[in-house]
């Protein structure tokens, strides 16, 4: 990573406006305002990118579409040189020959996700990937109660967009890693798409209403979703999964191809021993549907 000094050229300036679509604008933006972000570089022609990957030569890298995409999509792990023609070629094919970010891949001690809605911080998430090649979600946790030290200090890269937050209807959610006691930001997204946004799955994990909460968090229990994917078959049925589980409160829904599988509790060890039972029942019923499609 490395801090940079604002821009001081007024025509590359970048409008606060501008970085909710675009990720290559969200780090310009961050240099601008002396926020710490991951050395990058941005081009739609694969040379430029492969000189910068060369120069660089540090990986892990992340590479993925400048346009801010949906869930993850479209974002790969660059583990070696080897692998970027391949990924470049499957993003630009699936993107209509978009423009490409690659960045440095920071491994911290968490992922966390800051949401926002009218202007206030409404709850904390701690988020853990997939070990792959594509940026998967594993599982997500909350709510979340930081050390007041890191907390100042996301309080204070948020108050620099300002513009963006006041009086948003929808929720706006900063992702951040957390390196050396550092948050450093990674994405701003405006969306609804969390089912720890959606009223009965804020009800499940004993949560208020998102507009109605506060932080720090004024609740006992914590949740933590398991996110499977590649599920083809919209009718596999996971209650004894839910059944198995004395010591938490179970929910889960099929949305697509992945499956959300959230258990609740006031006590964390008890969570972690109810989400291996869930585990390996979840895993014994898709295996079983992926042997029965193939039979």
């Amino acid at each position: 990573m490395r801090k940079t000094t604002p821009i001081a050229n007024k025509e590359n300036i970048v409008k606060q406006s501008e970085i909710l679509d675009n990720r290559r604008k969200l780090r310009e933006y961050c240099r601008q305002n002396n926020i710490e972000t991951p050395d990058f570089f941005a081009s739609n022609l694969f040379v430029p990118i492969s000189m910068w990957a060369m120069k660089k030569n540090i990986f892990p890298l992340c590479i993925k579409t400048s346009k801010n995409l949906n869930n993850n999509s479209s974002i790969f792990i660059l583990k070696a040189f080897r692998e970027l023609p391949q990924f470049f070629e499957t993003i630009q094919s699936k993107n209509e020959n978009a423009e490409i970010l690659i960045e440095e891949f920071i491994e911290g001690k968490a992922q966390l996700e800051v949401t926002l809605l009218h202007s206030q911080i409404r709850l904390i998430t701690q988020v853990s990937f997939s070990q792959s090649m594509k940026l998967v979600t594993k599982w997500r946790g909350f709510p979340v109660k930081l050390p007041n030290s890191i907390f100042n200090k996301i309080e204070s890269i948020i108050t620099k967009f300002n513009e963006i937050i006041q009086n948003s209807s929808t929720p706006i959610r900063f992702s951040f890693v957390v390196k050396n006691a550092v948050p450093i930001l990674l994405s701003v997204n405006q969306d609804n798409n969390r089912l720890e946004y959606q009223p009965e799955w804020r009800k499940s994990a004993k949560l208020e209403l998102l507009a109605e909460s506060s932080y720090p968090p004024q609740t006992t229990w914590v949740s933590k979703i398991n996110i499977y994917h590649g599920i083809k078959n919209p009718e596999l049925d996971f209650s004894p999964a839910e059944n198995i589980c004395q010591l938490s409160k179970a929910k889960w829904e099929i949305k697509g191809s992945k499956l959300y599988f959230m258990l609740t509790s006031k006590d964390l060890k008890s969570l972690a021993e109810d989400f291996e039972k869930v585990d390996a029942i979840v895993k014994q019923v898709i295996d079983y549907s992926k042997n029965e499609t193939t039979s």
